[in-house]
């Protein structure tokens, strides 16, 4: 069944069509989905921007990764998962793809920031988001583009000013797809910190796509349903537990 997702995925991808996936962070089951279906479409020799909730910091166009993967424990959310890691490395090796990495500048507690990115700091993230997919569109205008950000900004709400209302007026062909589970494990900022969190299913177990061509009154045009899923903690996480909590 992941594999007819994977396969939907990539039709729905074409010279100039945006795909935005709202995943659930922290967990292995979205970015795996999002590097198979960079992998085929890829093998179409298309080219391909795929568009990451990461910050413009980090040096994910050479698959590596900075420091945000490795700040301190305290600080360590889904967003810097080891299956993200992987992604990027992964899309590193991939032809025909670019890699951007789409949120705000990332700069370590106490550290000088840099000048460039001084006006950055104090814009709307999703504002920011959107500004660095559209400047990476510009420079390539034929290519598809495959984004994977949270269900908060992947939400077409203009009023909201979210990252799909932004992008949304510009791209009418835009495709935001909200994505759900069968429940599991996730990597997440909780009460008691970064650690494993249960999750009650926000969908089916099996995976599945259901879309429309026409936004939802909840601001996405479908649903992707990527089955039970299992958490995927940062690389750099040390001394927790990767048991959910009883």
């Amino acid at each position: 069944m992941a594999g007819s997702i994977v396969t939907s995925l990539v039709d729905l991808l074409g010279p100039g069509r945006i795909v935005v996936i709202g995943d659930v962070a922290g967990t292995r089951q979205f970015p795996l989905i999002a590097a198979s279906a960079a992998r085929r479409y890829s093998s179409t020799g298309r080219e391909l921007i795929v568009g990451l909730e990461v910050p413009m910091t980090e040096p994910v166009e050479t698959g590596q990764t900075g420091a945000f993967f490795d700040r301190q424990d305290s600080l360590l959310d889904g967003r810097s998962s080891r299956e993200i890691a992987a992604l990027i490395s992964q899309l590193a090796a991939m032809p025909n793809i670019r890699t951007v990495a789409l949120d705000g500048p990332w700069v370590a507690p106490g550290a000088p920031v840099p000048l460039e990115y001084l006006g950055l700091l104090d814009q709307n993230r999703d504002a920011v988001m959107a500004g660095r997919l559209m400047a990476e569109i510009d420079l390539n205008p034929h290519a598809s583009v495959l984004a994977l950000v949270g269900a908060e900004h992947a939400r077409i709400d203009r009023h909201a000013q979210t990252f799909g209302g932004l992008l949304h007026p510009w791209f009418p062909t835009m495709v935001s797809l909200c994505g759900v589970h069968g429940g599991g494990t996730a990597w997440a900022l909780s009460t008691a910190g970064p650690r494993v969190v249960q999750l009650d299913a926000t969908g089916g177990e099996e995976p599945s796509l259901e879309w429309a061509r026409e936004v939802g009154a909840d601001g996405f045009h479908g649903i992707l349903s990527v089955g039970r899923i299992d958490a995927s903690p940062p690389r750099t996480a040390r001394n927790r537990s990767l048991s959910p909590p009883e």
